[in-house]
């Protein structure tokens, strides 16, 4: 009878911890917590003034952080969708745009409808590939960096010259100048006319408003009438500012 019941002990104890084997990353999933997702649709200088942080700087090392399934997700999110895909990273800083914060290298979360971890789809064809410089739209959150919006909009914006390649100025004088250099936004000046005005504010923020303007005023001189007509119409609409063909 001793060994019966010693037996029988011993397949229940033994039953138990297969039982805890098999759902163990069930269990482990259930008890792992997420933060609150973020979504919007704004556009980029939206995204910009919604931002505690801009930094310059790359995310490197990406594993996945976790799956998450949830009842509802934010606008615009198909209703339909109720998996959220999180991911880390290692974030290293170049240089602070806007805010302040504390240590060069930092864990960056992020969350994605969209399994497999890339921030960048992996056609080649997108501008983004194209990128050497990177300027991310952050916020902190607990002991992590996170984007100000999960997905949506932009987490990132960039241009193409490598960041020590550009003007020799302070890290806000030299985003600006960038940001006003037509050859490192677009590969004409009738494409970069038209993407002024999604950067020109912040390249006024970064410059100040004297500088802005003087580097404006020559985008209207580099012989493109679509890029003068722009240029123009910036200064008079955003800086109150004459143009030079007046």
């Amino acid at each position: 009878m001793i060994l019966s019941f010693l037996s029988v002990t011993k397949l229940r104890s033994c039953l138990l911890c297969l039982m805890c084997l098999a759902l163990g990353a069930a269990c482990s999933e259930a008890e792992q917590t997420f933060p609150q997702v973020r979504v919007s649709t704004t556009l980029l200088e939206g995204v910009w003034l919604a931002s505690p942080i801009v930094a310059v700087g790359e995310v490197s090392n990406i594993i996945s952080y976790g799956h998450q399934t949830v009842d509802r997700l934010p606008p615009p999110t198909m209703p339909g969708v109720h998996d959220l895909y999180w991911c880390q990273g290692d974030f290293t800083t170049v240089a602070v745009l806007k805010g302040r914060r504390q240590g060069r290298h930092r864990k960056y979360l992020w969350a994605s409808t969209i399994p497999g971890c890339k921030l960048v789809d992996n056609d080649p064809k997108l501008i983004y590939w194209r990128l050497k410089t990177k300027y991310w739209f952050l916020r902190e959150e607990g002991q992590f960096l996170r984007p100000v919006f999960d997905y949506g909009t932009s987490r990132f914006e960039g241009v193409f010259p490598a960041w020590s390649e550009g003007p020799a100025l302070p890290a806000r004088m030299r985003m600006g100048a960038l940001l006003l250099t037509p050859s490192a936004n677009s590969d004409s000046l009738e494409d970069y006319a038209r993407y002024l005005w999604s950067v020109g504010d912040i390249a006024c923020e970064l410059l100040g408003k004297l500088e802005c303007t003087r580097r404006i005023r020559t985008l209207e001189g580099l012989g493109s009438p679509a890029l003068r007509d722009s240029a123009c119409g910036f200064l008079k609409g955003q800086l109150g500012a004459s143009c030079e063909q007046d």
